[in-house]
Protein backbone atom coordinates (compact mmCIF):
# COMPACT_ATOMS: atom_id res chain seq x y z
CA UNK A 1 0.00 0.00 0.00
CA UNK A 2 2.77 2.54 0.68
CA UNK A 3 4.34 1.86 -2.34
CA UNK A 4 1.61 2.41 -4.99
CA UNK A 5 0.48 5.86 -2.38
CA UNK A 6 4.36 6.56 -3.11
CA UNK A 7 4.02 5.88 -7.10
CA UNK A 8 0.79 8.28 -6.99
CA UNK A 9 2.58 11.23 -4.97
CA UNK A 10 5.01 10.83 -7.88
CA UNK A 11 2.58 10.97 -10.31
CA UNK A 12 0.99 13.82 -8.54
CA UNK A 13 4.85 15.92 -8.95
CA UNK A 14 4.84 15.33 -12.80
CA UNK A 15 1.84 16.36 -13.36
CA UNK A 16 1.88 19.84 -11.34
CA UNK A 17 5.52 20.13 -13.20
CA UNK A 18 3.36 19.38 -16.42
CA UNK A 19 0.60 22.05 -15.53
CA UNK A 20 3.44 24.74 -14.86
CA UNK A 21 5.55 24.01 -18.22
CA UNK A 22 2.68 24.06 -20.65
CA UNK A 23 2.11 27.61 -22.42
CA UNK A 24 -0.46 29.80 -20.92
CA UNK A 25 -2.79 30.97 -24.01
CA UNK A 26 -3.06 34.40 -23.43
CA UNK A 27 -5.67 36.77 -25.36
CA UNK A 28 -6.38 40.31 -25.62
CA UNK A 29 -9.54 42.29 -26.87
CA UNK A 30 -10.08 45.81 -27.79
CA UNK A 31 -13.16 47.74 -27.21
CA UNK A 32 -11.64 50.80 -28.79
CA UNK A 33 -10.32 51.12 -31.29
CA UNK A 34 -14.02 49.53 -32.64
CA UNK A 35 -14.19 46.32 -33.47
CA UNK A 36 -16.72 44.97 -36.15
CA UNK A 37 -20.43 45.99 -35.54
CA UNK A 38 -19.45 47.84 -32.51
CA UNK A 39 -20.57 51.71 -31.70
CA UNK A 40 -19.68 54.69 -29.63
CA UNK A 41 -21.79 57.01 -28.36
CA UNK A 42 -23.08 59.47 -25.42
CA UNK A 43 -25.79 60.03 -23.12
CA UNK A 44 -26.61 62.71 -21.18
CA UNK A 45 -29.97 63.58 -19.02
CA UNK A 46 -31.73 66.38 -21.00
CA UNK A 47 -34.75 63.53 -21.97
CA UNK A 48 -35.32 63.40 -17.93
CA UNK A 49 -35.28 66.97 -17.50
CA UNK A 50 -31.82 67.43 -16.78
CA UNK A 51 -29.59 70.25 -18.19
CA UNK A 52 -26.33 68.75 -18.12
CA UNK A 53 -24.04 70.01 -21.73
CA UNK A 54 -22.54 67.09 -23.53
CA UNK A 55 -19.79 67.59 -26.51
CA UNK A 56 -18.75 64.33 -28.44
CA UNK A 57 -16.52 63.26 -31.03
CA UNK A 58 -15.34 60.11 -32.32
CA UNK A 59 -12.63 58.88 -35.00
CA UNK A 60 -10.66 55.91 -35.78
CA UNK A 61 -8.13 56.67 -33.13
CA UNK A 62 -9.34 59.02 -30.63
CA UNK A 63 -13.17 59.23 -28.90
CA UNK A 64 -13.49 63.01 -27.02
CA UNK A 65 -16.06 63.69 -24.73
CA UNK A 66 -16.99 66.61 -22.60
CA UNK A 67 -19.83 66.96 -20.10
CA UNK A 68 -20.77 69.57 -18.15
CA UNK A 69 -23.50 68.74 -14.94
CA UNK A 70 -26.11 70.60 -15.22
CA UNK A 71 -26.65 73.56 -12.12
CA UNK A 72 -30.22 72.69 -10.95
CA UNK A 73 -30.28 71.00 -7.75
CA UNK A 74 -34.00 69.89 -8.03
CA UNK A 75 -33.07 67.94 -11.62
CA UNK A 76 -31.65 64.95 -12.40
CA UNK A 77 -28.27 64.98 -13.69
CA UNK A 78 -25.87 62.38 -15.38
CA UNK A 79 -23.86 61.74 -18.12
CA UNK A 80 -22.11 59.29 -20.54
CA UNK A 81 -19.46 57.52 -22.71
CA UNK A 82 -20.76 53.89 -23.98
CA UNK A 83 -18.75 51.97 -26.04
CA UNK A 84 -21.42 49.40 -27.10
CA UNK A 85 -20.60 46.21 -28.36
CA UNK A 86 -24.26 45.27 -29.55
CA UNK A 87 -26.00 48.26 -31.13
CA UNK A 88 -28.85 46.91 -33.33
CA UNK A 89 -29.92 44.55 -30.27
CA UNK A 90 -28.70 41.03 -31.94
CA UNK A 91 -27.20 39.54 -28.69
CA UNK A 92 -24.01 39.75 -30.28
CA UNK A 93 -22.13 39.50 -26.83
CA UNK A 94 -18.53 39.11 -25.62
CA UNK A 95 -17.43 36.18 -24.04
CA UNK A 96 -15.12 37.64 -21.26
CA UNK A 97 -15.47 34.58 -18.59
CA UNK A 98 -11.95 34.47 -18.76
CA UNK A 99 -10.48 37.66 -18.70
CA UNK A 100 -8.31 38.70 -15.71
CA UNK A 101 -8.00 43.10 -16.56
CA UNK A 102 -9.47 45.48 -17.94
CA UNK A 103 -6.81 48.36 -19.83
CA UNK A 104 -7.42 52.08 -19.85
CA UNK A 105 -5.46 54.68 -22.17
CA UNK A 106 -6.87 57.76 -21.65
CA UNK A 107 -6.26 61.66 -21.11
CA UNK A 108 -8.54 62.91 -18.22
CA UNK A 109 -9.53 66.62 -17.16
CA UNK A 110 -11.40 68.51 -14.54
CA UNK A 111 -11.99 65.16 -11.88
CA UNK A 112 -10.26 62.70 -10.06
CA UNK A 113 -12.11 59.95 -10.39
CA UNK A 114 -14.28 57.99 -13.01
CA UNK A 115 -16.44 55.11 -12.93
CA UNK A 116 -15.96 52.06 -15.18
CA UNK A 117 -19.31 50.34 -15.53
CA UNK A 118 -19.86 47.18 -17.93
CA UNK A 119 -23.35 45.94 -18.78
CA UNK A 120 -23.53 41.99 -18.95
CA UNK A 121 -26.83 40.40 -20.17
CA UNK A 122 -28.65 37.61 -17.08
CA UNK A 123 -31.33 36.02 -18.97
CA UNK A 124 -33.16 35.94 -15.90
CA UNK A 125 -33.72 40.22 -15.37
CA UNK A 126 -32.20 42.06 -18.47
CA UNK A 127 -35.22 43.43 -20.45
CA UNK A 128 -33.63 44.05 -24.01
CA UNK A 129 -36.11 47.35 -24.00
CA UNK A 130 -34.24 48.60 -21.01
CA UNK A 131 -31.03 49.38 -20.91
CA UNK A 132 -30.82 49.34 -17.24
CA UNK A 133 -32.16 45.98 -17.09
CA UNK A 134 -28.65 44.64 -18.19
CA UNK A 135 -25.96 43.65 -15.39
CA UNK A 136 -23.86 46.35 -14.10
CA UNK A 137 -20.37 45.66 -12.57
CA UNK A 138 -18.96 48.93 -11.42
CA UNK A 139 -15.66 49.88 -10.56
CA UNK A 140 -14.62 53.87 -9.41
CA UNK A 141 -11.47 54.31 -10.82
CA UNK A 142 -8.72 57.44 -8.84
CA UNK A 143 -7.42 59.29 -12.12
CA UNK A 144 -4.97 62.19 -12.28
CA UNK A 145 -5.17 65.06 -15.30
CA UNK A 146 -4.10 64.33 -17.95
CA UNK A 147 -2.87 61.04 -19.31
CA UNK A 148 -3.49 57.93 -17.44
CA UNK A 149 -2.74 54.18 -18.32
CA UNK A 150 -4.83 51.87 -15.74
CA UNK A 151 -4.54 48.44 -15.41
CA UNK A 152 -8.06 47.09 -13.53
CA UNK A 153 -8.24 43.32 -11.88
CA UNK A 154 -11.58 42.66 -13.79
CA UNK A 155 -12.68 40.67 -10.29
CA UNK A 156 -12.81 44.28 -8.68
CA UNK A 157 -15.52 45.62 -10.89
CA UNK A 158 -19.31 44.46 -8.44
CA UNK A 159 -22.65 44.76 -8.55
CA UNK A 160 -23.57 48.15 -6.56
CA UNK A 161 -26.51 47.57 -4.43
CA UNK A 162 -28.37 50.60 -6.12
CA UNK A 163 -28.63 48.50 -9.08
CA UNK A 164 -30.68 45.89 -7.17
CA UNK A 165 -32.56 48.47 -5.71
CA UNK A 166 -33.79 49.98 -8.83
CA UNK A 167 -34.42 46.60 -10.68
CA UNK A 168 -36.23 45.30 -7.50
CA UNK A 169 -33.88 42.65 -8.05
CA UNK A 170 -33.30 39.50 -5.37
CA UNK A 171 -29.35 40.07 -4.20
CA UNK A 172 -29.32 36.16 -4.77
CA UNK A 173 -29.27 36.72 -8.29
CA UNK A 174 -25.29 38.05 -8.00
CA UNK A 175 -23.83 35.74 -10.96
CA UNK A 176 -22.03 38.49 -13.57
CA UNK A 177 -22.40 36.84 -16.44
CA UNK A 178 -19.04 37.81 -17.94
CA UNK A 179 -19.66 35.61 -20.76
CA UNK A 180 -22.09 38.02 -22.45
CA UNK A 181 -20.84 41.84 -22.01
CA UNK A 182 -22.72 44.22 -23.94
CA UNK A 183 -21.47 47.14 -23.72
CA UNK A 184 -18.22 49.26 -21.12
CA UNK A 185 -19.28 52.84 -20.16
CA UNK A 186 -17.32 55.19 -18.92
CA UNK A 187 -18.99 58.40 -16.81
CA UNK A 188 -17.97 61.06 -14.12
CA UNK A 189 -17.23 59.62 -10.44
CA UNK A 190 -19.96 59.67 -7.69
CA UNK A 191 -18.14 63.41 -6.55
CA UNK A 192 -18.41 65.27 -9.93
CA UNK A 193 -19.42 68.96 -9.42
CA UNK A 194 -22.61 69.98 -10.98
CA UNK A 195 -21.16 72.91 -13.23
CA UNK A 196 -18.01 71.71 -13.89
CA UNK A 197 -16.87 69.95 -16.88
CA UNK A 198 -15.34 66.84 -17.56
CA UNK A 199 -13.51 66.02 -20.15
CA UNK A 200 -11.98 62.49 -21.53
CA UNK A 201 -10.37 61.31 -24.19
CA UNK A 202 -9.92 57.88 -24.97
CA UNK A 203 -6.79 56.10 -27.09
CA UNK A 204 -7.40 52.65 -26.16
CA UNK A 205 -9.60 50.19 -23.93
CA UNK A 206 -8.85 46.77 -23.86
CA UNK A 207 -8.99 43.35 -21.94
CA UNK A 208 -6.84 40.83 -21.50
CA UNK A 209 -6.59 36.90 -19.90
CA UNK A 210 -5.62 33.38 -20.15
CA UNK A 211 -7.15 30.43 -21.39
CA UNK A 212 -8.77 27.98 -19.02
CA UNK A 213 -7.78 24.95 -21.01
CA UNK A 214 -4.69 24.13 -19.25
CA UNK A 215 -6.20 24.54 -15.77
CA UNK A 216 -9.26 22.51 -17.21
CA UNK A 217 -6.67 19.36 -18.23
CA UNK A 218 -5.28 19.67 -15.28
CA UNK A 219 -8.23 19.45 -12.71
CA UNK A 220 -8.90 16.49 -15.06
CA UNK A 221 -5.79 14.57 -14.41
CA UNK A 222 -5.56 15.61 -10.31
CA UNK A 223 -9.40 13.97 -10.51
CA UNK A 224 -8.40 10.58 -12.12
CA UNK A 225 -5.70 10.33 -9.89
CA UNK A 226 -7.81 11.08 -6.83
CA UNK A 227 -10.23 8.03 -8.18
CA UNK A 228 -7.32 5.37 -8.42
CA UNK A 229 -6.13 6.96 -4.98
CA UNK A 230 -9.95 5.95 -3.27
CA UNK A 231 -9.48 3.10 -5.19
CA UNK A 232 -6.79 1.53 -3.89
CA UNK A 233 -7.90 2.89 0.07
CA UNK A 234 -11.15 0.87 -0.48
CA UNK A 235 -10.12 -2.70 -2.06
CA UNK A 236 -13.21 -4.40 -3.27
CA UNK A 237 -13.73 -7.67 -0.74
CA UNK A 238 -15.12 -10.62 -2.41
CA UNK A 239 -17.51 -12.96 -0.98
CA UNK A 240 -18.18 -16.64 -1.81
CA UNK A 241 -21.91 -17.71 -2.51
CA UNK A 242 -22.84 -19.82 0.23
Amino acid sequence: MKKSYTILGIIAVIIVIIYVMIPKERFAETVFPLGEGAKASAYDDNADGGTSVVQFKATDSLVSFQCTMGMDEKKPTWCGLVFDFDPKGEKKYHNWKNVDTLYLDIEVSGTNEINIKTWTYDPDVTDLSNPSSFKMLLKEVPVKPGRNKIAIPFEQLYIPDFWYDNLGVKRSRNRPHHESVARVEVSPGWNQSRGKNFGVNVREISVSGVSNKAYGIFLFMILGLMVVAIGRSHPVKEYDEK
